[in-house]
């Protein structure tokens, strides 16, 4: 038997030996005790024309979608703000998006909204949660669905996806596929003109970068209440391949073309195993067993008259994770403790060649290999009718080997204690959180990467260490027109060990990413849900979101204070959503203003701005099971500019280079969904 599946077998066979010891069942989907509960029954989504259960979150007060985090390693830091009848997925393949878009809302029976401090449950660093409770579904149910999008220059993106489920009295399978291929909205055809430090053009002309990506995915589940409790196990296998193609041509100072083409293939695969059940009428076990794995096989080709430049890059990584939780509750008063074991590897490799001549790049190849454990524990309790107070903690220790052109071995152990205080009267809620946090180090920085058409070399660093940030979060929310809601949140972090950029000397000096100190980050985040049925439009919700965030850190190249590399200043979008009952029909925009973020390398600054995005769509349903969307995206033909200024050596010591900006746009684009579900 393959090692890799061993912790998946091992948890399967822990199961079924507790048959014998079958206790009485509790009702996992059983709501938590007030105040931080609120529920919301279908009827209160009943005339919004929802189609699915992401939808109705779409309507929840002073609620804001997160979505799982597939590239964190573990299962405790990687789940989204979302439960599923009490539970989280089993998957961590699928995004919490594509699940719900799976539950149709006439089986959505309620959504509660969970603020921090319940009793019996681990918001995993969410201020709340919401639970998607489902009943009355029918016995066997299903969908297909089709769909496009139109682009300029004769592009377009294709969808089918098919998805049934048969439920018995206690058993239900569940089966999905879909093939689709996508289009990168955030490039296209534009220019690239390069400008001397005296202001002299260098080099310009037509540049264009068409991305795009085929996938075909599949994804079964299998739930079943049995050995006193609910087992589900899961199986997925997902094979994608990305394609990018590049044109420079310049028409300044003379003619002249410059191609070039990037690819990768990734096939991936998962099994998972979830089991949670009642001990007694106070106490619950849950069991999580999790084996992925990703191969990735890409690179990037450029050819310029007689020359060309090749890289490749090629990876095997594999994560394996057991985890148990053992929760006790008792009125107000819960107890929860847990523990997670992972190993988790990485190989790699990486060659650059120009004409046909190998490069030498530092740690081109390497093995990463880690080997984690985790213990928790965590009280919550009620010490008033409008209080809360959780107080935890995680014990983190890993030992993390690298192999490569060096040998490295490095061990951590890491605390990560927590204490929330919540108080809760009337319509306001006062949240007071402070955390330690620990980050997870990417395998990928270990090993080398170039970009050719960039021009630029990225060193691996085996010398990398977790960074760690004590924040505090103090968060005010108010209930107002008695279905809406406003948040005002400010958070602040002190980071030791910040994970950033920093030059590596070989050869030559090459960028890297490495520790490089102390650093500061603060941010004031206001939310709001506003029914705007009192402003004379019926049906309608509006909800703005905002961020505003400043950090700061010691630039390692020039020692001059600067923000953090790639930390946003400022986050801001707008959903509008208004149901039409009477033309069966809902309809919406998305808003997301323009956005700006720096990065720091030792010889380049370089800064990517999004201008403002602007999507409408409309639904149509002549029936329940018909569902007709239409879209129009990027409306405001939004530009993806990359500024980059390009030193002669160390910025701050060594004069400009160059300025080069890359300025790029697909213009609007369209398209439909139909959607055809089916049960009995």
């Amino acid at each position: 038997m393959p090692s890799h599946h061993r912790a998946v077998v091992l948890a399967f066979s822990t199961l079924f030996a507790m048959r014998a010891g079958t206790c009485a069942s509790q009702d996992l989907t059983s709501p938590p005790p007030e105040p931080t509960v609120t529920r919301y029954p279908s009827s209160f989504f009943a005339d919004s024309r929802t189609y699915t259960a992401f939808d109705m979150l779409e309507l929840v007060p002073g609620y804001t979608f997160a979505d799982s985090d597939t590239d964190v390693r573990g299962l405790a830091s990687a789940s989204g703000n979302v439960l599923i009848d009490g539970s989280r997925p089993a998957s961590k393949y699928e995004s919490l998006e594509a699940i719900l878009r799976r539950i149709p809302a006439d089986c959505v029976e309620r959504i509660e909204l969970i603020s921090a401090g319940t009793p019996g449950l681990d918001m995993q660093g969410h201020t709340n949660l919401v639970n998607v409770v489902r009943g009355g579904c029918a016995r066997t149910r299903g969908s297909v669905e089709i769909g496009d999008a139109f682009y300029e220059r004769s592009f377009d993106a294709p969808r089918l996806a098919i998805e049934a489920a048969h439920r018995s009295d206690d058993r239900l399978i569940e089966l999905s596929t879909e093939l689709y291929r996508s289009v990168d909205d955030e490039h296209g055809a534009g220019r690239r003109p390069r400008v001397s430090a005296q202001g002299e053009v260098l080099r310009d002309g037509r540049f264009s970068q068409d991305e795009g990506e085929k996938t075909a995915a599949f994804a079964g589940g299998y739930e079943s209440t049995t050995f006193g409790g609910k087992l589900r196990a899961s199986a997925a296998l997902e094979r994608s391949r990305f394609g990018a193609d590049i044109l420079d041509q310049a028409l300044v100072p003379e003619e002249d073309t410059v191609s070039g083409a990037e690819f990768e293939t990734k096939t991936s695969s998962e099994l998972g195993l979830q089991f949670e059940r009642a001990l007694g009428t106070t106490t619950q076990l849950e069991l999580s067993a999790i084996d992925r794995s990703l191969r990735s096989r890409g690179g990037e080709r450029e050819l310029h008259e007689s020359e060309s430049s090749l890289f490749l890059e090629d990876s095997d990584s594999r994560e394996t994770v057991v985890r148990t939780l053992l929760r006790h509750v008792a009125g107000r008063l819960a107890i929860e403790g847990g523990l997670e074991a992972a190993l988790n590897r990485l190989d790699s490799s990486a060659r650059l060649t120009e004409n046909d001549t190998a490069v030498p790049i530092p740690n081109a190849a390497g093995h990463v290999e880690e080997q984690r454990g985790e213990a928790s524990i965590a009280a919550t309790i009620a010490p008033g009718a409008h209080w809360n107070v959780e107080l935890g903690s995680r014990f983190e220790y890993s030992q993390l080997t690298y192999r490569g052109h060096d040998a490295l071995t490095k061990t951590f152990f890491f605390p990560k204690p927590r204490a929330i205080v919540t108080w809760t009267h009337a319509a306001d809620r006062v949240q007071w959180r402070i955390e330690r946090r620990v980050g997870q180090l990417d395998f990928d920085d270990f090993v080398s990467s170039a970009s050719l058409s960039a021009g630029t070399v990225t060193a691996g660093n085996p010398d990398l260490e977790p960074d760690r940030a004590w924040r505090t979060e103090i968060s005010w929310q108010r209930q107002i027109f008695a279905t809406g809601a406003f948040t005002l949140a400010l958070r602040h972090e002190k980071i030791d060990d910040l994970v950033d950029r920093v030059p590596v000397i070989a050869d030559e000096v090459f960028d890297a990413i490495g520790n490089i100190g102390s650093g500061t980050r603060d941010e004031l985040e206001v939310t709001a849900t506003l029914p705007l049925t009192a402003l004379g439009i019926p049906g309608a919700v509006l909800k703005p979101a905002a961020l505003w965030r400043r950090s700061r850190a010691r630039d390692p190249v020039t020692g001059a204070t600067r923000p953090i590399s790639e930390d946003a200043p400022r986050e801001a979008s707008m959903h509008f959503v208004q149901s039409l009952p009477s033309w069966k029909a809902r309809w919406g925009t998305d808003l997301t203003l323009a956005s700006e973020e720096r990065e720091y390398r030792f010889d380049e600054v370089r800064t990517d701005r999004l201008g403002t995005l602007c999507n409408v769509f409309i639904e149509y349903q002549p029936t329940p099971a018909w569902n007709v969307r239409v879209f129009a995206n990027n409306l405001t033909d939004r530009a993806a500019e990359r500024r980059r200024e390009v030193y002669e050596g160390a910025r701050g010591s060594a004069p400009l280079r160059y300025v080069e900006t890359r300025t790029l746009s697909i213009g609007p684009y369209a398209g439909f969904q139909v959607q055809r579900s089916f049960g009995k």
